[in-house]
């Protein structure tokens, strides 16, 4: 890449994030979006869905991240769950390499698990969209 462009690159992400995969509550698989439950230090990230890419040791992947509590679910504890664009298999234990690209919205309650659903689909064709362009 030229100059300009290995600097947008390189300055584009808002935060890189690292920490180990976890066994989460199963609700996203629940859902048909299982997603990747991440620990680590995410303090200075405002909470909210985001557009991310990550890396595992099985290469890197788009994603769509929740960051925060699950109002809809009543669940205050703050969690990092990740949806992961074309993966599948099992990644427990490993160490997850997120990159945070874009805020996508804000966190919201929806009145049923199905409008959840509904919007959490229009989130992952939103996060294709901007990543795409990467």
């Amino acid at each position: 890449m030229g100059l300009i462009l290995d600097c947008l690159y390189d300055s584009i992400f808002l935060m890189q994030l690292i920490g180990e995969i976890v066994h989460g509550a199963g609700r996203g698989a629940a859902m048909g979006f299982p997603t990747l439950n991440v620990e680590g230090n995410f303090s200075g990230l405002e909470h909210g869905v985001y557009a991310v890419w990550v890396t595992l040791k099985k290469g890197r992947f788009k994603g769509a991240m929740s960051f925060g509590p699950q109002p809809t679910f009543k669940d205050a504890q703050v969690r990092v769950e990740v949806f992961l664009l074309d993966f599948e298999g099992e990644v427990y234990g490993e160490q997850a390499t997120v990159e945070v690209v874009k805020k996508i919205r804000e966190l919201q309650t929806f009145e049923s698990v199905e409008a959840l659903k509904l919007h959490i689909q229009k989130d992952v064709e939103k996060v294709r969209s901007v990543l795409d362009l990467f």
